[in-house]
């Protein structure tokens, strides 16, 4: 009888059990552990053939993780050297990161795993970085498999008509002498197939597909989304001197800040905008505009501390 009433007990809590908790794929943790073994290798490797090569084995075993059952969902909170971004709305994840070459130069790799309104399926886009190849990038229409590569660090979602466009800011390590800061925008189109560029960046009389700014290598500028504002707000640039225009490893931020702010489906120039909050009795904290992620050529984004006023 004792026997019969164990029996019964198990048999309630396993289906108490399975009924109300979320169950999780197996392969998901053990997948993760291996992957981050292979990224701390990756980037603790001094040479560009051993990066590459663990970074091929990291490609593949990534690709296949992400198509597993509930990856989508899955936080990855163990993998800290590749940045990964959640859309505002939740219909897509970036993974992104980059491999430092001997050089100077960069080279970025990445995935978008999209949840398909259509087909009701996760697609997975691998990011092929074709940097070298564009030309005139501010006004390219650009895809997956030429895609202007970069670290993401912020997805803005602004929806115009019956479009959502998706606004990333990124940061280039271009080369020892000078980085890049980017304003790029992903769209998917009615089969779920991700866009890179679009003509909604009105900061003159033609309007770009994308934003790059170039700056002297190791200096920090500001790229932020101000939520409380509504603007893209970032440093200006200037040469050191008159003479360094156009020549872009010369440039340095003067003190002043510009904008960004989206109306009528464009983002839309504003400058020397405030780059500060007007502070509030219910306001006891700073956000710099240059935040920690913003800051660091780093794979692994973290929101920015809030700093006491």
């Amino acid at each position: 009888m004792k026997h019969r009433i164990f029996g019964l007990s198990f048999l309630f809590f396993f289906f108490y059990t399975s009924s109300f908790a979320k169950v999780e794929n197996p392969l998901l943790p053990v997948y993760e552990d291996s992957l981050c073994h292979l990224a701390h290798k990756m980037f603790q490797c001094k040479t560009d053939a051993a990066k590459f090569k663990f970074n091929t084995e990291f490609l593949s075993l990534l690709e296949k993780t992400l198509k597993l059952d509930e990856a989508f969902d899955y936080p990855f909170d163990s993998l800290k050297d590749v940045g990964r971004l959640h859309s505002p709305d939740g219909s897509f994840n970036i993974f992104n990161w980059n491999i430092p070459k001997e050089d100077g130069t960069q080279v970025y790799f990445g995935f978008i795993q999209h949840h398909n309104p259509k087909t009701k399926v996760i697609d997975l886009f691998p990011l092929q970085d074709k940097r070298s190849e564009i030309k005139n990038p501010e006004s390219q229409s650009l895809d997956c498999k030429k895609w202007f590569g970069a670290l993401y660090y912020q997805i803005i979602e602004n929806k115009s008509g019956k479009n959502t466009y998706y606004t990333l800011l990124g940061w280039d390590g271009n080369n020892r002498l000078s980085w890049k800061k980017l304003i790029d925008v992903v769209y998917f189109d009615r089969d779920g197939v991700p866009h890179f560029g679009e003509n909604i960046f009105h900061m003159g009389k033609t309007p770009k597909k994308r934003v790059i700014f170039e700056f002297r290598a190791e200096m920090i500028m500001a790229l932020r989304y101000n939520a409380d504002k509504g603007m893209i707000i970032f440093d200006n640039l200037v040469p050191e001197a008159p003479e360094g225009k156009g020549i872009y490893e010369t440039y340095v931020m003067d003190g002043s800040y510009n904008g960004l702010i989206f109306k009528k489906g464009m983002w839309q120039l504003q400058e020397d905008v405030n780059a500060l909050n007007p502070k509030t009795k219910n306001d006891n904290f700073y956000e710099d505009p240059r935040s920690v992620s913003d800051k660091k050529a780093s794979n692994t984004f973290t929101p920015a501390p809030k700093k006491k006023d």
